[in-house]
């Protein structure tokens, strides 16, 4: 292969590997069946709209920007809109931004026009549904109010609810997709109680084993490369069931092999991964993570052990784990030692300080408080970390993880 090869096959990889943008692509979106059904089902059922809720990073605008594109059907026209809500959003601004993206067919001269130059003023409940209304009945107007929790005003809120049941209550031939970081619905959408009967509420859990290595292994075969269970296995493990994590390590992993001029990538080219990808980390992970295992005794150097610990500590299906679960993960790093809840307690409370940045938060009451990473993205920084700079090895990592046997062959996609 001539250099231009080489550089075209790590233009590939690059292209191939989104680590920080959503997937736009049908083909390359990895498994999510359930709620990418869940989804169609609010789409074909009049009178019904979604919320989507998780953690950060677990792919939630991807799965809605498939949407798009798992709807369409023949004589269906969709008319796909997607915006971003942030904090200084109100309903009216939010729509103006929903309304600027829509055109539709109005009975006067000329045919279509923008929506938006119907509006000056404030938007109300009552505008979107008389909006929506005017689309005929072969086009199917699917609305994504992605990043919702971003949105500070109260008021906001209870519109977005009394829009729905107005949408439901109409039965308008339009979908409502709510987006955001949530645990569950009522943190994210409040008003009237009746609409949850309106919406299917789909919670989106990290990527399982197998949805991260259909990640990995059709990006890495639509590249012409190849690669090892180990090699992919140690993504999996790396990236704790957060996309943004795969995309990344795949990415350096394959671009390592490739400045090597190999088509496989192996295990090894994981770890000559870790400094690329934990530079191309959002800068205020790296600075929090600092921030919470800074000592002010050079002697103390338990913090970085102790939050490392925590990211292998047993969790329940919300991310929370006791203070008593570091133990055991905390011995497994220090053999010999046998660390008791009382030894790390004032370094537990500590990271759920301003201090030491609120890295952790902790819920309940004293007798059984839970923690858990403030923000999910750390969890598997913190890994990188140790591995990147040897306070945890391959050795030591597999002891906190079953290493399944891998079928590298393709799955049956959506």
């Amino acid at each position: 292969m001539t250099i231009e090869d080489w550089a075209a096959v790590r233009a590939d990889v690059t292209a191939a590997f989104s680590p920080g943008s959503p997937v736009q692509e049908k083909d390359l979106f990895a498994g999510r069946g359930k709620q990418i059904s869940a989804l169609e089902d609010a789409v074909n059922q009049r009178g019904r709209h979604a919320i989507v809720y998780g953690e950060r990073g677990v792919g939630k605008t991807s799965l809605v920007n498939i949407l798009g594109l798992v709807s369409r059907r023949p004589n269906r026209d969709v008319i796909y809109v997607r915006v971003n809500a942030d904090p200084t959003d109100t309903f009216t601004t939010l729509w103006r931004k929903v309304f600027k993206r829509l055109n539709y067919t109005a009975e006067v001269a000329g045919g279509s026009k923008r929506i938006s130059d119907d509006f000056s003023g404030d938007i109300t409940p009552d505008d979107v549904q008389l909006v929506l209304e005017q689309f005929s009945e072969n086009q199917m107007p699917i609305i994504v109010l992605d990043e919702f929790d971003r949105i500070k005003q109260h008021q906001a809120n209870i519109l977005v609810a009394d829009t729905i049941k107005a949408l439901a209550d109409y039965s308008v031939n339009a979908t409502l997709v709510v987006v955001g970081v949530a645990e569950d619905v009522s943190t994210l959408i409040e008003g009237h109680e009746s609409i949850t009967r309106s919406l299917i509420q789909i919670k989106m859990p990290r990527m399982s084993t197998d949805e991260l290595k259909q990640l990995v292994v059709t990006r890495y075969s639509r590249c012409g490369l190849s690669t090892d269970a180990d090699a992919v296995w140690k993504i999996v493990f790396l990236s704790r069931g957060l996309p943004y994590y795969a995309h990344l390590l795949a990415m350096n992993a394959a671009r390592f092999a490739i400045s090597e001029r190999r088509l496989t990538v192996r295990h090894t080219d994981i770890d000559k991964a870790l400094d690329g990808s934990i530079t191309e980390l959002d800068q205020s992970i790296r600075e929090d993570y600092m921030r919470a295992i800074r000592s002010q005794r050079g002697d103390d150097t338990l913090y970085a052990s102790v939050l490392l610990a925590c990211a292998f500590a047993q969790t329940d299906e919300l991310g929370r784990f006791q203070q008593s679960a570091v133990a055991v993960p905390l011995n497994k790093l220090h053999p010999g030692k046998n660390y008791q809840a009382s030894t790390y307690a004032m370094h537990m409370n500590s990271f759920c300080e301003e201090d030491r940045g609120n890295v952790l938060q902790r819920v309940g009451t004293p007798r059984a408080y839970r923690y858990r990473f403030a923000d999910p993205m750390m969890q598997p920084f913190i890994i990188l970390k140790g591995l990147n700079e040897g306070r945890l090895t391959d050795e030591i990592a597999q002891i906190f993880s079953t290493k399944p046997q891998m079928d590298l062959g393709l799955g049956p996609g959506i």
